[in-house]
């Protein structure tokens, strides 16, 4: 059965920690039921490993299971096979910044798999 494949993008330019927006949770519908595959956050330079993000699905998080990932100059893929239910759940992503000299841009990309229909 042919798969149907869609990258999902969370993007937030985070202010500097202690102010209005340094902290964000951003949220998008499940578009299809399937499989969440990868995800691939990007820290630009600078970061220095003070820039917190997290990912899961409904009330469920599972990147990293625990806690928060925070790097520097990075952008890993992190393989999955996490189910999920389309239209019935959020995919949500959390970013919070640590740093109080610098505002950052963080992306985080969501790559969903499923059956086509």
């Amino acid at each position: 059965m042919p798969q149907k494949i869609e990258q999902l993008p969370f993007s937030y330019d985070l202010e500097k920690a202690g102010t209005d927006g340094s902290q964000v949770l951003l949220t998008e519908i499940v578009p299809f039921s399937g499989y969440i595959k990868q995800v691939t956050p990007h820290w630009p330079d600078g970061c220095d490993a003070i820039v917190d993000v997290r990912v899961g699905h409904g009330n469920k998080q599972f990147c990293p299971k625990e806690g928060f990932l925070a790097l520097n100059d990075a952008t890993p893929s992190y393989p999955f096979n996490e189910e999920v239910n389309g239209g019935q759940e959020d995919i949500w992503v959390e970013m919070v910044n640590g740093d109080s000299e610098n505002k950052h841009k963080i992306t985080v990309t969501v790559m969903l798999e499923g059956a086509a229909s």
